[in-house]
């Protein structure tokens, strides 16, 4: 049976996560040092981690509790939490989030006051860690020794990878629909068609990144291959690997289509096109969020190696 409220809050934590990361690496790839406040304005974007960072401790918090709660037969309390934070793997990779997303919050901190290059490349890293130490809280527990550090790489670079694609998507929707408002600029389009182009060249490392730890990742979780059809965890995989070609077609279309188009014509002539650039980023966004959905769902059943022995 399936724990609805463990589902909701690993998508609604894995979702925050994975955004906040991408949006704080968004601007380092995609303006150079002088243009930072190009991206809508900094208490805009200051704005965005702030609320980021909010629902990534509550939603942690919540997805702790319920994880509490399945460990006990009383329900949550002070000895389940206790037991789960000093007992467990899962506890200790809680501690050292909690830490983590704590650093974040004071560096922000000092971000709001003193806007400094080497504080936002601090700030990345701090979201990159933090997304990638979600790889300490699922199957990767399986696996000892080599096997165990393999697979916790490939999946730490798995998340990685979707992080930087979906935080840049959610940044490049807003600077695409600001650059449609009526009353925007000929210098707001031009931003907007530039940082895609951006966005598009870090593409190509998150979709390999993606594929690379992706088969790794499968090839721990999923044997024999026929486990794939014959379990449920499989089948689920393969809805997930389904709306993953979709996401990689539409950003195809975007590189090999829509963006050549809006540089030939220029973004102030290239109104419709820059509005189905739009649509295609915001199907892209949805496509992923259905992907985190799936994650959190697989997160809670038993991997397809494991149901097949």
């Amino acid at each position: 049976m399936v724990d609805t409220g463990l589902v909701f809050t690993r998508f609604l934590h894995y979702s925050a996560t994975l955004v906040l990361f991408g949006v704080a690496l968004f601007p380092l790839y995609t303006y150079p040092r002088h243009e930072l406040d190009g991206i809508g304005g900094r208490n805009r974007m200051f704005a965005t981690y702030w609320a980021l960072s909010l629902v990534s401790l509550v939603s942690g918090a919540l997805w702790f509790a319920s994880v509490a709660m399945s460990m006990s037969d009383t329900g949550m309390s002070w000895e389940a939490a206790r037991f789960v934070l000093t007992q467990t793997a899962y506890g200790a990779v809680c501690l050292a989030r909690l830490a983590t997303l704590a650093a974040l919050v004071c560096v922000l901190a000092l971000l709001s006051l003193r806007p400094v290059h080497r504080l936002d490349l601090l700030f990345a890293t701090l979201c990159a860690f933090l997304a990638a130490s979600l790889a300490g809280t699922g199957h990767t527990q399986i696996e000892e020794g080599l096997s165990h550090l393999g697979h916790m790489l490939a999946d730490a670079l798995h998340l990685i990878g979707a992080g930087a694609w979906l935080g840049g998507l959610a940044v490049l929707f807003y600077l695409t629909a600001t650059s449609l408002n009526p009353s925007s600029s000929e210098s707001t389009r031009l931003e907007a068609l530039t940082a895609a182009h951006r966005f598009s060249d870090m593409g190509y490392l998150a979709v390999a990144t993606i594929v690379g730890s992706g088969l790794v990742n499968s090839w721990f979780l999923v044997s024999p291959l026929t486990s794939v059809i014959e379990t449920e965890y499989g089948r689920l995989l393969l809805i997930k690997v389904a709306l993953f070609t979709v996401m990689v077609g539409l950003a195809g279309v975007n590189r090999v289509f829509i963006l050549p188009a809006l540089t030939t014509v220029g973004a102030t002539c290239g109104v419709n096109t820059l509005r189905r650039l739009r649509l295609h980023i915001l199907l892209e966004q949805c496509l992923g969020l259905a992907i985190i959905l799936v994650i959190a769902f697989l997160g809670t059943m038993e991997p397809a190696i494991s149901a097949s022995q």
